[in-house]
């Protein structure tokens, strides 16, 4: 049975094939390059569409496509520190290998409607006090080696340190969270 995610309910840390809903080019806060804004979502299994049906069920004026949902990867230029850059490569590269005779030709907008592995993490916030439970996409695998689950370990969470009060848990949780106004950014659709 699938899981039908009200408006906040937390995708379980885990490993998933994502489907890229949507990309965008961006220049980075300080100005010194850019970044791929690349919104996605639950392409397979229980958690299918996961994103979408939160955004469907959210009921608010200025609704928005999940800050979970949006990955970021920094395009690679003279400045940029070696890790980031292979971060880039081992992305479009795990791209192209989930995606039967595509070939990455620096478009990014051919990037959506494609699918690939994805290994997510927890990741908390603070607010006003509180802390809250994230689940993100830090690295991505060919989705062949999500479906065979051959993708090693997944990431290790970022918690924030000598946190007591988290306001939204992780894994199978039945508990929500209610993000306040502001803290989202925008994401789809752009």
């Amino acid at each position: 049975m699938v899981k039908q995610p009200s408006s906040f309910e937390m995708l379980p840390k885990d490993a998933y094939i994502i489907k890229i809903m949507d990309v965008k080019t961006e220049t980075n806060k300080d100005g010194k390059g850019q970044h791929l804004k690349i919104a996605f979502d639950i392409a397979e299994g229980e958690y299918k569409d996961f994103y979408k049906k939160q955004y469907d069920n959210n009921t608010n004026e200025d609704k928005k496509w999940s800050f979970d949902a949006v990955y970021r990867l920094n395009v690679p230029n003279d400045t940029t520190p070696e890790w980031m850059a292979q971060q880039f490569f081992t992305f479009l590269a795990n791209v192209e290998e989930s995606n039967k005779n595509y070939t990455f030709n620096g478009d990014e907008t051919k990037l959506k409607g494609k699918v690939v592995g994805g290994l997510f993490y927890i990741e908390q916030s603070e607010y006003n006090g509180n802390i809250y439970d994230h689940t993100r996409l830090r690295w991505t695998r060919p989705a062949d080696d999500v479906r065979n689950k051959k993708y090693g370990k997944l990431p290790k969470d970022k918690l924030i340190d000598g946190a007591k009060k988290t306001v939204a848990l992780g894994g199978d949780s039945e508990k929500f969270m209610d993000i306040p106004a502001g803290v989202e950014e925008d994401s789809i659709p752009f």
